[in-house]
């Protein structure tokens, strides 16, 4: 956790927290907010939350990267406890999805708290000048582009409200904004980290303009936060022998339907970096499994794909139908997982070299229900324009996204440790 340095008196205007609490020193406000938590959820904070909503009542920006399950959005109702009632303080949290959002409000309402995934329009934006909301969850989108809410954020009212600003899944703005803003070598290599990912990034640019925005927040401290892999996952590379177009590797991977049927083949998401190669890991999947026919069913019983021109009812049908565990298997780009915490997810694999930052959140998207993953990842030995050997990296040149990607696929180390995700 990065952080700034603190300042004690740090709100001229707006949202004060508790005075009681305030002139504590930071090991008494820790053990405060401890023993809220205690009463509050009937569990003991971790020390990292303790920090977090420390360094937060002090005012400092607060970066946070943790593991999945660890209880990030806890942290913003321990500080939002902070606020004296009678302010009627408002924390605005940012998501990149709408479902994430609709899965945290619904959260808030159960811990108590008021809390609204907005869908913008003036009789809301009346509602959150009075208040009458503990937490706003808003799009990028709105958030930058809405002229309605953009005067809503700047009268004064407004101004005093809001005790924090959160930013969900913080890692994106870099990731998502540096594929707009195509800087580094992704304008003159094809085979670019930032463009191998054809959904990864496009349909969030917004994401890069967040800044001044944030500043503008009448020095309501700023809480970004991003998410790191399980550690409890076993990562194999594998070469591939066929080419990446064919996804042929696949085919090894799974028997004949006659030997296993389809409600034993362990739950998996099959990660390509094209809407149209999704489609070739469907073919090469019912080939394998000696149902060629099933490619081409929307409602199989083995894989369906996802990617963001699948059409909305047909996302939502495979969306739950995978949660409620009718097949097994989904071929996406990376316009599936946002927002999902799938338990029954035992096995992700990638297609590919990508970006070691988009790797790893994939391959994080398995293993959530406490018990180890698997996490395949399949490369290619040579990729044109690429870093094929390892001679070609030479010792003392700084290196890139690219660098980084050709890296992955060649370096004999431990990619646990490659990949840094072992959080624990």
């Amino acid at each position: 956790m990065a952080r700034s340095t603190a300042r004690d008196e740090w709100r001229a205007s707006g949202i004060r927290l508790l005075k009681k609490m305030l002139e504590r020193p930071n090991l008494s406000l820790s053990a405060a907010i401890a023993n809220k938590a205690i009463k509050q959820y009937g569990q003991v904070a971790k020390p990292l939350q303790l920090k977090t909503v420390v360094n937060l009542a002090r005012g400092c920006n607060v970066i946070l990267l943790a593991g999945t399950r660890f209880g990030k959005s806890r942290i913003s109702e321990l500080y939002h406890n902070l606020t004296p009632k009678e302010s009627k303080a408002v924390v605005v949290v940012l998501n990149p999805l709408d479902a994430l959002g609709d899965n945290q409000v619904l959260e808030k309402k159960q811990a108590g708290f008021t809390a609204i995934n907005l869908k913008f329009n003036p009789m809301e934006a009346r509602k959150i000048t009075r208040g009458e909301y503990n937490f706003v969850y808003v799009s990028p989108e709105i958030f930058l582009n809405s002229q309605l809410f953009t005067q809503l954020y700047f009268l004064p009212k407004f101004q005093n409200r809001p005790s924090l600003v959160v930013v969900d899944e913080a890692h994106l703005i870099y990731q998502w904004g540096r594929v707009k803003s195509k800087r580094g070598r992704a304008n003159k290599r094809k085979t670019s980290a930032h463009q191998r990912l054809e959904d990864c990034g496009v349909f969030r640019p917004s994401y890069r303009n967040l800044g001044q925005r944030l500043l503008a927040c009448n020095s309501a401290p700023i809480l970004l936060m991003g998410e790191l892999t399980c550690p409890e996952i076993r990562i194999v590379r594998v070469a591939m022998k066929g080419s990446l177009q064919s996804c042929a590797d696949l085919s090894n991977l799974y028997a004949p339907a006659s030997e296993v049927p389809n409600d034993q083949v362990p739950p998996m998401l099959i990660y390509s970096g094209t809407q149209r190669k999704t489609g070739k890991v469907l073919e090469v999947l019912a080939a394998a499994r000696g149902m060629p026919d099933d490619a081409s069913n929307t409602r199989s019983k083995l894989a369906r794909q996802y990617h963001s021109c699948t059409g909305e009812n047909d996302k939502t049908i495979c969306v739950e139908d995978f949660g409620n565990e009718r097949f097994p298997v989904v071929s996406c780009t990376m316009a599936l997982g946002m927002g999902q915490n799938w338990k029954r997810v035992q096995s992700v694999i990638t297609m590919g070299r990508a970006d070691p930052s988009a790797i790893c959140q994939m391959i994080g998207r398995c293993g959530r229900n406490g018990k180890p993953g698997l996490a395949i990842i399949f490369v290619e030995k040579n990729q044109f324009g690429g870093k094929n050997n390892l001679p070609a990296f030479e010792e003392g040149d700084s290196q890139d996204n690219d660098d980084r990607m050709d890296a992955l696929a060649l370096t004999p180390v431990c990619l646990r440790i490659a990949l840094a995700i072992d959080n624990q």
